[in-house]
């Protein structure tokens, strides 16, 4: 019984610190299907919290399934809808939602949904995280196929995920497609997608081309935590696919006076290149080269399409670009 009693009201309890700028959600176990596990429970592991230009600080709530309640939020299926998923060990009202959504809702009128699945991807249990990106993106299959019969076509959807968020966005789609080939997200753009957990295996066990109608990939840590091999339609490597990005370095981040983003530089990077770019989508012109870095490569730089919100179709392969160390990354003004 005490030991019940503890695992109910300490183990499984969410707790949250930060290193610099990043809320870091922690608990005592993991939630998932092991023994000692904390159980699954997606009232509370899974919430799709909407915010509007109607309510940019106050979230509505999106319960999956119920029509009516959908109909009682600011949702409008006239506005183009964005879902994003964070990655490992974040919190909703962390620095990578906090500033897409802001740059969103300052872009224009949208439906900006988050995911709050903090529970399903808490520090300290990685392992356990890259199990739940399955079931996560089983449940945001659901959720789609919800919002599709309420008149929100899955192909009008652009789903954004950062590290084990852009896997889970992954999985989602390769269950559309398995239950009903018909329905497809539109886009799905991966932010730096998690590596470690995902490297072996073939396109079914990670994010890839065929997921969405159109997916597109942002590499800012190559081969660290982030996937260093193009998995995307189109995938973006900044700053020539270095694994350490311009302003990362350590003494670099004191130059800058960005110390505050020292915990996993690189790899958050990604989502403040993107961030950037939908206030200004032509802001980081990048060029198709087969491998920039071979000895034998003739790479000569020449936009061939953009990075970031302003990536398209028909773009595809490998493409290249240079940042700023600090912000405003971009080299193209607005």
């Amino acid at each position: 019984m005490f030991w019940s009693m503890f695992n109910t009201t300490a183990t499984c309890q969410l707790m949250s610190f930060y290193i610099g700028i990043t809320q870091v959600c922690f608990m005592p176990a993991p939630v998932g299907d092991c023994e000692t596990c904390c159980a699954r429970d997606d009232t509370i592991d899974i919430q799709y919290k909407l915010f509007t230009r109607g309510n940019p600080i106050y979230h509505d709530s999106i319960i999956p399934g119920d029509q009516r309640a959908l109909y009682d939020t600011r949702f409008s299926s006239s506005r183009p809808t964005v879902i994003y998923l964070y990655g490992f060990s974040e919190a909703i009202t962390g620095a990578s939602t906090t500033m897409l959504k802001n740059a969103f809702l300052f872009r224009g009128d949208y439906n900006f949904i988050a995911v709050d699945w903090s529970r399903l991807v808490v520090f300290p249990w990685y392992i356990s995280a890259v199990r739940n990106t399955r079931y996560m993106g089983e449940r945001l299959a659901n959720f789609v196929e919800f919002l599709n019969l309420t008149g929100v076509p899955a192909e009008s959807l652009h789903v954004i995920g950062f590290s084990l968020g852009a896997e889970a966005a992954g999985f989602a789609g390769k269950v559309l497609r398995s239950r009903t080939p018909r329905l497809r997200l539109g886009r799905i753009t991966g932010l730096d997608p998690a590596y470690p957990g995902y490297s072996l295996g073939g396109q079914e066990n990670h994010l890839a081309k065929g997921d969405a109608i159109f997916v597109d990939v942002l590499h800012t840590n190559p081969g660290i935590f982030g996937f260093p091999h193009p998995i995307g339609d189109v995938d973006f490597y900044p700053n020539h696919g270095q694994w350490i990005q311009p302003g990362c370095w350590f003494d670099e981040l004191v130059k800058n006076r960005e110390l505050s983003y020292f915990y996993g530089c690189s790899h958050n990077r990604a989502w403040r290149l993107y961030a950037e770019s939908i206030r200004n989508p032509r802001g980081f012109p990048a060029t198709l080269c087969k491998d920039w870095t071979s000895a034998t490569a003739s790479c000569r730089f020449v936009v061939d399409g953009y990075m970031g919100l302003g990536a398209k179709l028909p773009a595809k392969g490998k493409m290249y670009l240079l940042t700023n160390d600090k912000p405003p990354f971009a080299r193209n003004g607005p």
